[in-house]
């Protein structure tokens, strides 16, 4: 008897809703669900959610190694939980109480495009406990600046952008057709309603076709596009002046034998 079961994607960060359907304890299909806030679409990995959990390379149990590294086999072998965990906690004291913490590099995948989400931010506290400083990211060409420059800039992560309720949407570098569909369908909701959008990309992508102006710029020079539109913005002074003066350090970017943001000389 099959059963359908709602639940929600957890192989990316978008969480998209779907409803499970179980055949005797065994998930056959996975399928968006419309009624789901993040429900209305899903991508190919989702899909392959039975293929991934019934898959016999899946790997269920804790194997410790048990010839030297070089040999020609690894000789794996099954243990428990309570062993790998106890193993690993001796020998990671071990190198700290000889070494120091620095002595252990801690390598992560990323929590953008793998189930690791949940569980991010207890590795990153356990790390800091631990006193390392060497951690490795795996990570998307496309996270670097969303965490670090809104964190850079704002002083903390920021939230997805509004775009259902947004005049202009701007997509640089950011393609959410194919790596976050929740995103991409509130696009479609705001330019329904009227949203202009901007696709800044080399490549032609879907909603490259889809949009108002695209910029297909030349691999390298965003960062000449960028200047262009701020200097723009400060001829046209089309920016928040008080803002600009009392909560960032754009004052002290201009010589003192330039003329400020006002036109004055200061």
């Amino acid at each position: 008897m099959t059963t359908t079961i709602p639940g929600y994607c957890t192989l990316c960060r978008s969480r998209c809703g779907t409803l499970n359907e179980v055949d005797r304890e065994m998930l056959i299909a996975v399928r968006p669900d419309p009624s789901h806030p993040t429900g209305q679409a899903m991508c190919m990995k989702g899909h392959a959610a039975p293929e991934i959990v019934h898959s016999p390379h899946r790997q269920l149990y804790p194997l410790r190694r048990t010839t030297p590294k070089g040999s020609a086999g690894p000789g794996w072998q099954r243990i428990t939980w309570e062993e790998a965990l106890s193993e690993t906690a001796r020998r990671l004291g071990e190198i700290k109480a000889e070494s120091g913490a620095e002595a252990v590099a801690f390598a992560i995948t990323s929590p953008s495009g793998t189930p690791l989400s949940d569980s991010i931010d207890w590795i990153e506290r356990f790390i800091r406990h631990f006193g390392s400083p060497n951690i490795c990211f795996a990570t998307e060409i496309c996270n670097w600046h969303k965490d670090f420059a809104h964190a850079f800039t704002f002083g903390c992560a920021m939230p997805t952008a509004d775009y259902e309720n947004a005049d202009t949407i701007l997509l640089w570098g950011h393609n959410p057709a194919n790596t976050w569909l929740a995103q991409a369908h509130a696009i479609g909701r705001g330019r329904k309603k009227g949203a202009a959008m901007v696709v800044v990309d080399p490549r032609p992508i879907a909603l490259a076709h889809q949009a108002d102006v695209w910029l297909p710029v030349r691999p390298g020079t965003d960062a000449a596009l960028a200047l262009g539109l701020i200097r723009m913005l400060i001829e046209t002074r089309r920016y928040d002046e008080d803002f600009v003066r009392r909560w960032t350090n754009g004052p002290f970017l201009v010589r003192s034998s330039a003329r400020s943001f006002t036109g004055r000389r200061d």
